[in-house]
């Protein structure tokens, strides 16, 4: 079951992913680390501009949250918009990185 605010899509899952608005500075935060993050994988040199929806998933005791966000960035001149999942692990979680890039697509609203 997806909850989400009047007039903002519900996430395409059937997980129960909770809207967060997007203007709070930790989610344009999370944007722009996904971007760094795909920038250092794929030679696409994108340009975070700001991320328009999201939502958030917590996981388990001591596992983190995952954030799904629904963000625009430049590629190659034209605005494009993509689709990133986000983990923040919770802390103390074992790992060397508080957070993970776990997916970053092409999004078509």
């Amino acid at each position: 079951m997806a909850t989400a605010a009047a007039g903002v899509k519900s996430p395409p899952s059937d997980a129960l992913w909770v809207f967060v608005p997007n203007n709070q500075l930790e989610i344009q935060e999370l944007g722009k680390f996904a971007v760094v993050e795909q920038n250092k994988t794929h030679p696409w040199e994108l340009t975070f501009s700001d991320v328009y929806e999201s939502w958030k998933m917590i996981l388990a005791v001591d596992y983190g949250d995952l954030y799904l966000l629904h963000l625009k960035a430049l590629k190659d001149g034209v605005m494009v918009n993509y689709q990133a999942i986000v983990w923040v692990k919770a802390e103390g979680y074992c790992g060397p990185e508080p957070k993970t890039l776990v997916s970053f697509k092409e999004f078509v609203p």
